[in-house]
């Protein structure tokens, strides 16, 4: 049985406020128990364990807080703290081979099959080699001389290219494609007889666009609360006044509001069983039926365990 040392000393600490002291300190030779650089250390847990309680009891200086049948009856209560199974999630270095092997046609022990795997494996790592995929500086002007004649070395070609290069991008001014805040004025005068001076008549286009703005009124598109009621009204025979009608429209509209319940989706948490019921033969009642097939579920999921 394996017991925790840390859980002996908790037991102790968590009882020593509520015990009463009932006898004194005991000197106890420590001569079976050798602790320091002069000591052995223990062969296994069980025997730490023991040593450690051994030293605990033993020391001169230690102050008793409960009586001995107290400690007896701790002791026996942390002995029957079962042990928790330990599970092994680590995974083996030759999973990979036995992996492969597995999968392989076995024609070869594994010892022999995992030799050769593992030395493949080294040597395709070995032959992996970086990729450069750079692009050299002077790339562009390769491709163009490749392109060209090679009427001169490639040398003189790059160094002219380079040049070439430079003054164009030197040449490329910014093309402005602004719009002048006045080129609807501008293009209205192109359109227009040209009677007066574009000055004359850019004050007097802006003159007429601001007043067309002003003139420009905002349009009312909003829905009236009774607009349903009305196009009924449109659509009706009209044998009654529009208020008698709208006053009717409205409660035959609420009434059909309370009318509408709410729809249940919800799935019964039989469905299951009525459906496996209904592909059946049925030669039992549905009751037994359901009972058997919910027993049948439980035992299955319980098998799932060591799947």
């Amino acid at each position: 049985m394996k017991i925790s040392c840390a859980l002996v000393l908790s037991t102790l600490a968590s009882t020593s406020a509520f015990a009463p002291s009932t006898f004194g300190r005991r000197n106890v030779a420590l001569n079976s128990v050798v602790t320091g650089p002069d000591g052995k250390a223990a062969s296994s847990k069980e025997e730490d364990l023991a040593l450690t309680l051994q030293v605990i009891m033993a020391h001169d200086a230690r102050s008793v807080t409960v009586t001995a049948e107290q400690f007896a009856s701790q002791m026996t209560e942390a002995a029957k703290v079962e042990d928790v199974e330990d599970v092994d999630i680590s995974i083996p270095y030759d999973a990979a081979a036995k992996l492969a092997y597995e999968a392989s046609d076995k024609s070869m022990a594994f010892a022999d099959f995992k030799t050769k795997y593992e030395a493949d494996a080294v040597a395709l790592v070995k032959s992996k080699q970086p990729v450069d995929i750079s692009i050299p500086y002077d790339a562009a002007a390769k491709l163009a001389y490749e392109a060209s004649d090679k009427s001169m070395a490639f040398a003189d070609f790059k160094t002219k290219y380079e040049a070439d290069a430079v003054a164009l991008v030197k040449s490329k001014q910014p093309v402005d494609i602004s719009i002048p805040y006045d080129a609807a004025a501008k293009l209205a005068y192109e359109a227009s007889d040209k009677s007066m001076a574009f000055a004359d008549f850019k004050t007097k286009y802006e003159a007429d666009a601001v007043a067309l703005v002003k003139s420009k009124q905002p349009v009312d598109i909003s829905i009236p609360y009774d607009a349903a009621a009305k196009l009924a009204y449109e659509a009706s025979d009209k044998s009654m006044a529009f208020a008698d009608f709208k006053t009717k429209y409205e409660a035959d509209a609420v009434a059909l509001v309370k009318s509408k319940q709410p729809v249940d989706i919800s799935i019964p948490y039989d469905a299951a069983a009525k459906l496996a019921y209904e592909a059946s033969d049925k030669s039992m009642t549905f009751a037994d039926f359901k009972s058997k097939y919910e027993a049948d579920a439980v035992e299955l999921v319980k098998s799932k365990k060591s799947a």
